[in-house]
């Protein structure tokens, strides 16, 4: 019987200049022509060449994410003539997942996350911590104490396992929030970003993106597929566009994602740039993780299919 596959795909903070290098030239140039008519800028040229202020805008990085990971897919798929049976995506992994799953064009999933960025860079100023080793009550606790103490914002934002939680919000109440975590003996890793994802500083841009998704047609998923903002099937394709708002503003629930894969108890391949959902699975007692990023990848998949 054939083993059950997810395919799960990443979010920001797995780009890399060059994250392009390893796949088929010809491969490529089959989505180039599509790819240009997307966006007002040349993407395959940013990300083979930079320059990186430009490569990390988020308006930039997020497209650059989504086209590295699909086309992994296409090559992976391809190459060992699989489809996967179940489809997410972390943050803007969801995005690759309804692409992967022939919900949206290529060019439509490329359009929406570039305006997505956009959105999100023109909100408020916010930080992110990674909370470590900490019950997520007392998380949220701390988080609703700096919230009320400075009437400003600070919320989980991915809850990625039981030892992982993000923060989001208002930077002095997200390091309130901290200085509480601290104090009870958690330990706060400060993440590399201007955009405080998930929470409700950016209500102004899920607005905004509301609209565009408005005029985006999305069709039933091919495969299964998991939602991040209640990790629920998507059952109705009406929904897709109001989770997908909702999720910008309110938490990714990952941990509740990966209970959904491990009931099916087979094969969880990590489809795009670095390890981080590999990672992450690991860390929700998955078994049979594999990441396109090894180097092997294609010769150990082939031992288990």
């Amino acid at each position: 019987m054939p083993r059950h596959i997810t395919i799960a795909f990443p979010g920001q903070g797995s780009q890399y200049l060059g994250m392009l290098n390893d796949l088929p030239v010809n491969l490529i140039n089959i989505f180039k022509d599509q790819v240009l008519e997307a966006l007002d800028f040349d993407l395959i040229d940013i990300i083979n060449n930079g320059p990186e202020k430009n490569f990390n805008k988020t308006s930039v990085t997020q497209p650059a994410i989504l086209l590295a990971s699909f086309l992994e897919y296409k090559s992976i798929t391809e190459k060992l003539h699989i489809e996967p049976d179940l489809v997410c995506g972390h943050s803007l992994g969801e995005y690759t997942a309804l692409l992967a799953a022939e919900s949206l064009t290529l060019q439509d999933a490329l359009n929406l996350v570039n305006k997505r960025g956009s959105f999100m860079e023109d909100s408020p100023k916010g930080s992110m911590y990674a909370i470590l080793n900490t019950d997520f009550e007392l998380v949220e606790k701390c988080c609703l104490m700096a919230t009320s103490e400075l009437d400003k914002i600070s919320a989980p934002a991915n809850i990625n396992s039981n030892n992982q939680v993000v923060i989001s919000g208002d930077i002095d109440a997200v390091e309130l929030s901290v200085k509480y975590l601290k104090e009870r003996g958690s330990k706060c890793v400060k993440l590399n970003v201007s955009v405080a994802s998930h929470c409700k500083l950016m209500n102004k841009a899920a607005e905004n993106f509301k609209n565009i998704l408005n005029d985006v047609y999305i069709s039933d998923p091919k495969y299964d597929l998991i939602n991040n903002f209640d990790a629920k099937l998507i059952t109705n394709t009406s929904d897709i566009k109001e989770k997908l708002y909702k999720q910008l503003i309110n938490p990714v629930q990952w941990v509740n994602i990966m209970k959904h894969v491990k009931d099916r108890d087979g094969i969880f391949i990590e489809c795009g740039p670095k390890k981080v959902l590999s990672g992450l699975a690991k860390a929700n007692d998955i078994d049979n993780i594999y990441s396109t990023s090894s180097v092997d990848f294609i010769n150990e998949i082939k031992k288990i299919l």
